[in-house]
């Protein structure tokens, strides 16, 4: 997908990385009439979207309770509107894309795994309700005859779902050629230098001048550029075979929960188990996948503590990098020293949503439209 040829002389936007959050904002600017080249130093979609596995949520790793502490309850509640509309508008991208990309809309269970959970998830769910947040509170009984699950209590909330992020990812891409994007595949952007008209951006196959340069990396974005904004960690997951039954929980539900580091659960269209976590703090390659035996039976484990009447084989294994922030959210906006560079980086465990966070602000920036929420998101924030 792509071409490997020169790139244009100049363009109103570059944007690096052609992974979820790069396909998002191609997509949304693209729609705006503005001229958009796409760089990767691989194929589209073959870095962490890849790797995802796609629970799509409004849930932010930092609760709603704790966040309020952190930046000021109005600013969170913004923060996780904010997500809330993220996933809306995946929901509507989705159902306007040619063809299928495996998006279905499914309710998200966060189990709470000790006593004391319960209560803060009750209080979590009492101030997203003050805040008319979708949000409830589960006592234990309803989400073992619910789901069959086992808990200590849960919060319920009806607004998360699942997708296939590569066909996602490329559909967008190819929508946004369409309208006369350029995708460089296997393309890396050698440098980004700031020049007095703009940005100029040199590839292997040449330099384009641009007015705005979008850095959609993810944890791939360079160590100088991201050094004390983020933590990275590896997160591990695999799939089962199919199964002919799911038990009482029937892949109807999204699950995570209150542990930390949490696993987090989805069925397949095709009837697999598909379970993450186990998370580890990211230290090279070669260390990660010594790991992999021990995480993966950690994973199992936690199938057959979920989901004890079900027999299941481990199909495939993997394990993808991601990045953590101090307060749980993106950055989104541009770079204190070069406003006509943007960062579009959904770090966190809710990458998807926040891509579509970002490429909203991201096409309100560059179209100079003002966007009332972008603060919250501003790379020089200090939560």
């Amino acid at each position: 997908m792509g071409t490997m040829s020169a790139p244009p002389k100049t363009s109103d936007v570059v944007i690096i990385g052609a992974g979820i959050t790069g396909a998002l904002a191609a997509d949304a600017l693209t729609a705006a009439g503005m001229a958009v080249l796409v760089l990767d130093r691989r194929a589209p979609a073959c870095g962490s979207t890849a790797a995802s596995t796609s629970l799509l949520s409004y849930e932010i790793d930092v609760g709603l309770v704790e966040l309020a502490e952190m930046i000021g309850e109005e600013s969170a509640v913004r923060a996780y509107r904010q997500s809330i509309r993220g996933v809306e508008d995946i929901a509507a991208i989705a159902d306007s894309l040619a063809e299928p990309c495996g998006y279905a809309q499914y309710p998200s269970i966060c189990l709470a795994t000790q006593h004391r959970h319960a209560r803060e998830l009750e209080q979590e769910a009492a101030l997203r309700q003050r805040h008319g947040l979708d949000a409830e509170y589960w006592p234990a009984q309803r989400v073992e005859q619910t789901y069959g699950l086992p808990s200590h209590g849960a919060l319920h909330t009806g607004v998360a779902g699942v997708l296939d992020p590569v066909r996602f990812t490329r559909a967008l891409l190819d929508r946004a050629m369409k309208r006369g994007a350029l995708l460089l595949s296997r393309t890396p952007a050698r440098d980004v230098v700031q020049e007095r008209n703009g940005l100029v951006v040199v590839t292997d196959r040449g330099a384009v001048r641009a007015r705005w340069v979008v850095y959609a990396m993810g944890y791939e974005m360079p160590a100088q550029l991201r050094a004390g904004m983020v933590a990275l960690h590896t997160t591990y997951a695999l799939v089962t075979e199919p199964l002919e039954e799911l038990g009482s929980w029937n892949g109807e539900c999204i699950v995570w929960e209150t542990a930390r580091p949490y696993s987090y659960m989805r069925a397949t269209e095709d009837r697999r188990v598909m379970i993450g976590g186990a998370d580890t703090p990211f230290k090279d390659a070669a260390w990660r996948d010594r790991l992999m035996p021990g995480r993966t039976r950690r994973l199992e484990k936690r199938i057959k503590e979920w989901l004890p009447t079900l027999t299941t084989q481990t199909a495939f294994v993997w394990a993808g990098t991601f990045g953590e922030t101090r307060d749980g959210l993106p950055y989104i906006g541009p770079m204190a020293d070069c406003p006509q560079a943007l960062y579009a980086l959904g770090y966190g465990a809710n990458g998807i949503t926040f891509g579509a966070v970002a490429a909203r602000i991201v096409a309100d920036i560059c179209l100079g439209r003002s966007n009332e929420d972008a603060r919250l998101f501003r790379p020089d924030r200090s939560p």
